[in-house]
């Protein structure tokens, strides 16, 4: 029974390693909305409904990560926004999906 089991496990484990993947990165880009002082953020629009339309096609999220921008720029300039203040915000958000070939 045992060695039934190993073999199984084994059998399991060797088609897991073989299986091959195709990979899909969907960005989704922020747009300006708020302003405070100085400084826009940026706000994404990323429902429950459109990512589960990835999930009826098999695709599988697995990572999730952002690009940063410069929100404004400090060259020293009186017209430019000096002092502490927040200068990056997200620029735009990337998932990235799998799913087997």
């Amino acid at each position: 029974m045992k060695k039934l089991l190993l073999i199984a496990v084994i059998g399991l484990l060797s088609y897991s390693c073989t299986s091959k993947w195709e990979y899909k990165t969907v960005s989704v880009k922020g747009e300006e909305q708020e302003t405070m002082g100085k400084f826009k953020t940026n706000t994404f629009d990323v429902s429950d409904e459109s990512l589960n339309l990835f999930g009826n096609e098999g695709w599988e999220l697995v990572g999730i990560y952002e690009k940063t921008e410069t929100a404004h720029p400090n060259f020293g300039n009186e017209e430019y926004v000096s002092g502490l203040q927040p200068n990056v915000r997200t620029a735009e958000i990337n998932f990235v999906f799998k799913r087997k070939k």
